[in-house]
């Protein structure tokens, strides 16, 4: 016998509001150039124009910052290696509202000396891109990627084409857009206006990053 789900049990009530106005922050992972803040950016776009893109170094990072701020939403990606981690650690501040598919950036294996390389930074998530005899260099995005390897640290990455290109990096194989699946987490109870603000915690005008870009 079929099992059989009723549509009010598989929607679940409270499991998504009807509005995202109540939105102030939307925390992600960074530096910029990441697909996360892409989709950020477009999620924005469709739901809460006025709510400013926060980035962090880790979406570990970003999730702590949305468990302080009834008004503020954490975007990850179903990619993300440790996701799971992220949802159970905060199970008792933060809920799944929204999924959505989007496509990432164009996904490329780049270059700083225009050759194959023998190193190559890349986050865990797309380290399948690059061939088996590459060594890879772990790194906590596909834009820091990038940037380690223009600072030389390794002589390749996969990384978006965004970030190969604000980085001067040769590209060398273009895998294309990856339809992707991203998901947004925020509070058990949705901020109403009468909930405190914490912009002022977390605001930086430079790019909204929370990170020392020096390290990079």
């Amino acid at each position: 016998m079929d099992a059989h789900i009723e549509a009010s049990d598989y929607l679940a009530k409270g499991t998504a509001p009807l509005s995202f106005d109540w939105v102030r922050q939307v925390h992600t992972l960074g530096p910029t150039g990441t697909n996360c803040e892409r989709a950020a950016l477009t999620w924005v776009q469709r739901h809460c124009k006025t709510t400013e893109v926060f980035l962090h170094p880790t979406m570990e990072i970003a999730a702590q910052a949305v468990a302080q701020c009834r008004k503020s939403v954490l975007l990850s990606v179903v990619a993300y290696p440790h996701l799971h981690s992220i949802i159970y650690e905060h199970i008792g501040q933060l809920k799944l509202m929204d999924v959505f598919i989007m496509n990432t950036d164009n996904m490329v294996l780049a270059s700083s000396t225009g050759k194959t390389p023998a190193l190559c930074a890349t986050h865990p998530a797309p380290e399948k891109l690059i061939p088996a005899s590459i060594e890879r260099k772990y790194v906590t995005s596909n834009a820091q990627a990038a940037a380690v390897c223009a600072k030389g640290e390794a002589d390749g990455c996969i990384t978006t084409l965004c970030a190969a290109n604000e980085f001067s990096l040769t590209v060398l194989t273009k895998h294309g857009p990856v339809p992707m699946g991203f998901t947004i987490h925020g509070p058990l109870q949705a901020a109403t206006q009468t909930q405190p603000s914490f912009t002022n915690d977390f605001q930086n005008p430079n790019r909204r990053e929370f990170h020392d870009t020096e390290s990079l």
